[in-house]
């Protein structure tokens, strides 16, 4: 009787672990990643605007859109021994930068490890911010 409590509490053991694996990897998919930053919006720009000038920054640097929402613009790029996806969350008063990168191995085109694309980042943050200045410049 002892050893089948004991098989028994392993077995139980077992399934809760991997029921938890399996809700935590589901939980993953949905993970906007790191937190990369920010870049304000001036007053007078409509959500519109600022969802044009999130799209414009990404493309403009040849990042792929992969999806754009009220709240959200996603973009995917993968160069050379990087790829990276970009989620822009737009705010009121900021659009907040979320990023999920690797470093790539240039002969296999495999994810080797997490590493976050600070130059990219920059660059993005660096155009989102001059286009923003320029569409309130122009009202």
């Amino acid at each position: 009787m002892k050893l089948y409590s004991a098989f028994m509490r392993h077995a139980l053991a077992a399934m809760l672990f991997t029921w938890a694996v399996a809700v935590g990897g589901a939980a993953e998919s949905n993970d906007l990643g790191q937190a990369a930053g920010s870049v304000a919006i001036p007053s007078g720009l409509s959500r519109s605007q600022v969802q044009t000038a999130a799209e414009q920054a990404l493309i403009g640097r040849q990042w792929e859109v992969k999806s754009k929402s009220d709240e959200r613009v996603v973009g995917y790029l993968k160069h050379r021994s990087n790829e990276a996806t970009l989620t822009l969350v737009l705010t009121d008063k900021q659009v907040e930068i979320f990023c999920v990168g690797w470093q790539v191995s240039k002969s296999t085109g495999v994810r080797e490890k997490p590493e976050q694309p600070t130059g990219w980042i920059k660059y993005i943050k660096g155009d989102l911010t001059k286009i923003l200045t320029r569409a309130a410049g122009a009202k």
